[in-house]
């Protein structure tokens, strides 16, 4: 991973560059911002500039040994920890074998996923999945141990919002007194759920999220069709990882479905509104934000035809279809399924049952269309 793979963010890249040239590298760094962002991504990219034996002006070679080690995530000098299933002493050693090559194929694959596609890569969907007392052991063991290469050690830890007391705190001596040329970078989504005593040992690194402008053009220099970019960035609330999980479903048939559902809620056809709550359910936290955020933006874009205004962007068969729709339902029923679709939002975000949000919310839109 180079800076160059990530899109904008200059100023951020600029900072942490300068860093670098004033010698002014805080010896531990914590990469804060929002799930799907480019929060892992930059993390990865600072840590191939540091190791790089051959540093442009603004970023990494991406060619020397380093710089394609850390790529595949193997150089020996860079030791990553990550949440996993939690392992006694004597069967840490198994946990690791079996969980290391699939983090590091993880963050090759999806360097802008979340926990929620790790433990499915993981094959631990239903389990707990943690930064446990074990893997602070094997910290303090990385740290003792003198650099491979003579250079710098890095220690990258991935959301260290899930170590457990225990862990976190067997950390904050080696995060206050480091060895020297140890560095550490810590990546987190959830800052608010770090210990205070975390936050105040280590240099702050804040990722904004990605502008709709940036999303969509970084998909379309990645071949994606215009049309499914603008509408994909639109949805992602600028997180690139959710914009690039939709985009690769390919052409957009979630309008389709959207039809079927109101269809079932003008028919009353409650067996198919319950299967569609469990298949909901089913689906995971991102894919459901994804389905409500689409459902939210095809009813707004069926508002605005409403008004007789033009609507966005959107490819010939979902601007016919919302025209019909918009045509059929009215702008007054359309403004109350777009209030019930933000309020069902809202409690997915606070982590209420999806099933039960699902069926209600369906139910709620049922007696709208028949009123």
């Amino acid at each position: 991973m180079q800076f160059s793979d990530i899109p904008g963010l200059h100023e951020l890249k600029n900072q942490l560059i300068g860093a670098h040239k004033r010698g002014k590298i805080a010896h531990a760094q914590l990469f804060s911002g929002r799930e799907n962002t480019a929060v892992l991504p930059m993390a990865l990219a600072y840590a191939s500039f540091l190791m790089c034996t051959n540093k442009q002006e603004n970023d990494s070679c991406g060619k020397c040994p380093n710089c394609v080690r850390i790529k595949k995530l193997v150089h020996p000098d860079v030791h990553l920890h990550f949440p996993k299933v939690s392992a006694t002493e004597n069967r840490y050693e198994k946990v690791i074998a079996d969980a290391l090559p699939r983090f590091r194929e993880f963050v090759q694959e999806t360097p802008f996923g979340d926990l929620e596609l790790w433990a499915r890569k993981y094959g631990q969907e239903n389990k707990n999945l943690l930064i446990s007392r074990e893997d602070s052991r094997q910290m303090l063991k990385n740290v003792s141990m003198r650099s491979v290469e003579g250079g710098y050690k890095l220690l990258l830890i991935w959301m260290p919002e899930l170590m457990n007391a225990s862990s976190a705190n067997a950390i904050l001596k080696i995060l206050e007194e480091p060895p020297e040329k140890t560095i550490y970078l810590l990546v987190t989504y959830n800052y608010e759920n770090l210990l205070a005593t975390i936050t105040s040992r280590t240099q702050l690194v804040t990722i904004p999220p990605h502008s709709e402008n940036e999303i969509a053009n970084y998909l379309t220099s990645g071949g994606s069709e215009e049309t499914k970019a603008v509408q994909s960035a639109k949805l992602a609330e600028g997180k690139l990882g959710v914009a690039l999980q939709m985009v690769e479903v390919g052409e957009s048939h979630e309008y389709e479905e959207f039809q079927k559902w109101m269809l079932d809620c003008w028919n009353r056809n409650l067996t198919s509104l319950v299967h569609r709550s469990e298949d909901f359910a089913k689906s995971g936290k991102n894919a459901q934000k994804t389905t409500c955020n689409f459902s939210i933006s095809l009813i707004r874009n069926a508002v605005i035809h409403a008004s007789g205004q033009e609507a966005p962007a959107q490819s010939e068969p979902e601007r016919i279809f919302i025209g019909k729709f918009a045509d059929k339902i009215g702008a007054n029923k359309l403004e109350k399924i777009y209030s019930l679709l933000n309020e069902a939002l809202i409690h997915l975000e606070r982590n209420s049952n999806p099933r039960i949000t699902h069926l209600n919310l369906s139910l709620d839109i049922l007696r709208v269309l028949n009123s």
